[in-house]
C-alpha cells in the first residue's frame, strides 16, 4: 500500500489483523511498518548498488522520530546509496562495534600487560575506572569525538584530589589530568596502529595541564626531625569508639596523629631508603635478607616502576625499623606470612599504597609541615645524599632511575655490575645523617660523605 503519509495519518493509522506496511509516495522506499499490536516503526526499502539486491535498513520507533525526521533520514540513507554505500551494512557495523571500554580492556590485555609494569597496569585500570570510562567508556571507539575527549579532560581536572579530599583545604589534581590525557592517545593510537580505527580523536589537543611544575620540595632538618617524632608516637592499634557512642564522635582529634604504628613504620623507611612508598607497603618477607654483614631488599621489576628490579642495601637504621615491622607483626600476632606490612581491612594482602598517603593528609594539622607530600620523602633522601657528597650517578641508582642503567648501550648490554658496594655507602651515609637529624645533633653541619662512608663499614 502506498500514499502521501501525513502526519495525522501516521499518529492514528492502525493495522487490520495482520501488520500493516505503509509506503510513502512522497520519499521512495520509505515505509511505516504497524504491528497488530499497534506499534509503528520506520523502514527504508532499497536496492545495492553494487548488485541490485534487495536490502531494507530500519529507522527507529514513531512517536521518537516524526514524519519529516523520517523522510529527512530516508533522504540521508539514499543518496548513500547513491555513493555505492549499503546503509543495513553500516548499520550493522555500528551494532558490532567496541565501546572505548572494550578497546581499553583490550590495550591493556595486549599492550599494557605484556610492555608495562604491574604498578604501571594498575595505574591505567585506575584512571580507566576512576576517570575516563565513566565518561566515554560506554560510547562506540569509533564514534568518539574531539569534543568527546575535551569533555572528558575537562571534568578530570575539576576533580579534587582524592588525597586532600578529608582535608580542610581540598586542593584538584595538578599531573593526573596529563597522565588521563596521555593514556587516551596512548589507546587511540595504538588501535590506529592495529587498524582498529582509522581516525584519532585525541590528535590536535594539547594537555590539559600546560606546564607541569616539576616538585621541588624537600624536607629541612627541623622538618625531618618534626616528622619522625610525630610519626614514633603512632599508636600499636587503630583506636576505636566506644559502643553507644553518638553519631559524628570523634576519637582522634584535629592535632592527634590519623595512623598506626605500621604506617608511621612504612613512612619512615621509605626516607631511610629512598623508594617509592607503594614499593615499601608492598614489601614482601622474601624480599629481605637481613644477614648481619650486607643485609639487603631486593624488590622485583614487577613491582617498581619501570619494571627493572632494584637491589636496596639496607643501612643499620632501615634494619632497626624493619626489625620493629616484624615484631609488630609478632605481637600483634597476624595470621601472615608473606608481608612485611599487611593490609588493615585483608592482612593477607599487602598494605595499599595510597594507605600511607592517606594517614599523612589526614595528619597534616597534627604534623604541621606545610606543603609537604609522601614522594618528596624520596627527593629529600635524594637531595641529603647529594648534599653528603655521593655522586649523581650513585644517587640515582639508589632511586633506581632507568636512565642510568639502561641509558646508553654500555649500560644497557654490557654494564652488569650491581653497584651494591656504592649504593650501601650512600644508604648507610644518609641513614647516619637522618639518625643525627633526628637527635638534634648536627642539624647546620653536614658531616663529610667519607668519614661517614668509613664509621658504616662492617
Amino acid at each position: 500500500m502506498s500514499r502521501k503519509l501525513t502526519a495525522r495519518f501516521v499518529e492514528t493509522a492502525k493495522a487490520a489483523g495482520a501488520r500493516r506496511d505503509v509506503r510513502d509516495a512522497k520519499v521512495k522506499g520509505l515505509e511505516l511498518r504497524i504491528t497488530k499490536a499497534g506499534g509503528k516503526t520506520w523502514a527504508l526499502r532499497y536496492r545495492r548498488q553494487s548488485d541490485g539486491a534487495k536490502r531494507i535498513v530500519t529507522l527507529g520507533s514513531f512517536p521518537d522520530y516524526k514524519l519529516e525526521e523520517a523522510r529527512d533520514w530516508a533522504e540521508d540513507r539514499k543518496r548513500e546509496i547513491a555513493r555505492g554505500e549499503d546503509p543495513a551494512v553500516k548499520k550493522q557495523a555500528r551494532k558490532e562495534a567496541v565501546t572505548f571500554e572494550d578497546l581499553a580492556n583490550d590495550w591493556i590485555a595486549r599492550h599494557g600487560e605484556v610492555n608495562k609494569s604491574e604498578r604501571a597496569v594498575r595505574d591505567d585500570r585506575s584512571m580507566l575506572k576512576l576517570h575516563i570510562n565513566p565518561e566515554i567508556g560506554s560510547m562506540k571507539a569509533v564514534e568518539v569525538r574531539k569534543r568527546d575527549v575535551i569533555r572528558l579532560l575537562d571534568a578530570v581536572k575539576a576533580k579534587v584530589d582524592a588525597r586532600t579530599a578529608d582535608s580542610k583545604k581540598p586542593r584538584r589534581m595538578t599531573h593526573r589530568p596529563n597522565r588521563v590525557f596521555e593514556t587516551v592517545r596512548a589507546i587511540f593510537r595504538w588501535a590506529i596502529g592495529r587498524d582498529v580505527l582509522q581516525i584519532d580523536p585525541t590528535a590536535g589537543i594539547a594537555p590539559p595541564i600546560k606546564k607541569e611544575k616539576a616538585r621541588e620540595r624537600e624536607l629541612s632538618p627541623e622538618e625531618i626531625r618534626t616528622l619522625w617524632q610525630a610519626l614514633e608516637m603512632a599508636p600499636v592499634e587503630r583506636r576505636k569508639l566506644p559502643k553507644g557512642s553518638a553519631l559524628g564522635t570523634k576519637i582522634v582529634g584535629d592535632s592527634e596523629l590519623k595512623m598506626t604504628r605500621a604506617t608511621a613504620l612504612a613512612i619512615q623507611i621509605s626516607l631511610v631508603t629512598g623508594q617509592r612508598i607503594g614499593e615499601v607497603a608492598g614489601i614482601a618477607k622474601t624480599e629481605l635478607n637481613l644477614n648481619d654483614v650486607a643485609p639487603i631488599w631486593i624488590i622485583p621489576g614487577e613491582r617498581t616502576k619501570n619494571g627493572e628490579p632494584n637491589r636496596v642495601p639496607l643501612s643499620p637504621l632501615a634494619v632497626k625499623l624493619i626489625r620493629e615491622a616484624q615484631k609488630l607483626l609478632a605481637d600483634r600476632r597476624l595470621n601472615n606470612d608473606e608481608w612485611l606490612f599487611p593490609g588493615i581491612k585483608d592482612p593477607m594482602q599487602p598494605m595499599k599504597a595510597h594507605s600511607a598517603t592517606k594517614a599523612l593528609e589526614r595528619s597534616r594539622n597534627a604534623l604541621g609541615i606545610a606543603n609537604f607530600r609522601i614522594h618528596d620523602l624520596r627527593r629529600t633522601a635524594a637531595t641529603g645524599m647529594a648534599e653528603l657528597g655521593i655522586s649523581p650517578h650513585t644517587v640515582s641508582l639508589v632511586l633506581n632511575h632507568i636512565s642510568v642503567r639502561r641509558g646508553t648501550i654500555t649500560g644497557k648490554v654490557y654494564d652488569r655490575y650491581s653497584y651494591d658496594r656504592e649504593k650501601r655507602d650512600a644508604l648507610n651515609a644518609w641513614g647516619l645523617q637522618l639518625a643525627k637529624i633526628v637527635a638534634g645533633a648536627g642539624t647546620n653541619n653536614v658531616v663529610s660523605y667519607s668519614g661517614l662512608a668509613s664509621m658504616c663499614s662492617p
